[in-house]
């Protein structure tokens, strides 16, 4: 019997407060971002949850990273994921994991977050494939521009159905679990869609689609 393939969303998924806003949080404190460069996050966060977000809109969340080096930027992300998102990893969503795990499935992420905050998150979880979003380095300092478009929402589905088709499988063989009404694209795609902790958007099409929901604490 061929492996099952589960693919889970991060932020609001797996851990209760967005990576991001973690990062950012924490790179203030550290000194990396100045307060002007991150006056119009609470704008962008609050559009992100009304599942009202634009792609285009990314590249003015990340003029804050640019000019970083790659070692700052990495130094800062481990620190957050140590001190900030450990603990905000929720117990079911690390358990349903551990279940894909120990079944023998295959278990990747698939997220908009930074791959600066991902791969210690999956390291964590003991999650080999990640998709997510890259930040482009240019002699070690970052440009502020992404190195391919933000895995999110129609990026991501090409994303994971590249990552499926490569293996020799198909998006009728896997589950994919996510919060936002932004991801609809793959759930509709997915074999199984699940809906955890959904907003409210994604609580009706779940609702109405006959999706599992579930809800992590």
């Amino acid at each position: 019997m061929p492996q099952r393939i589960a693919i889970f969303d991060v932020d609001h998924t797996i851990t209760r407060v967005s990576t991001g806003t973690r990062l950012i949080q924490h790179g203030r404190r550290a000194g990396l971002f100045s307060i002007w460069s991150l006056l119009s996050l609470p704008y962008h966060y609050l559009h992100y949850r009304a599942g009202t977000f634009r792609i285009d809109r990314l590249a003015q969340k990340i003029d804050a990273l640019a000019d970083n080096t790659f070692e700052d930027l990495t130094s800062v992300a481990n620190q957050c994921f140590t001190e900030h998102v450990r603990d905000d990893i929720m117990t079911g969503a690390a358990d349903l994991i551990r279940d894909h795990q120990d079944a023998g499935d295959i278990v990747a992420l698939a997220t908009s977050s930074l791959a600066l905050v991902v791969r210690p998150l999956a390291h964590e979880l003991g999650i080999e494939h990640i998709m997510c979003t890259e930040l482009e380095f240019h002699d070690g300092v970052a440009t502020g521009r992404f190195v391919r478009p933000p895995c999110f929402a129609e990026e991501k589905l090409r994303c994971v159905t590249e990552f499926v088709t490569t293996r020799g499988r198909t998006l009728d063989e896997v589950t994919f679990y996510s919060d936002s009404r932004l991801d609809l694209p793959l759930l509709r795609a997915a074999g199984r869609a699940v809906a955890v902790n959904p907003d409210r958007g994604l609580r009706m099409s779940a609702r109405r689609e006959g999706w599992s929901i579930l809800k992590f604490s």
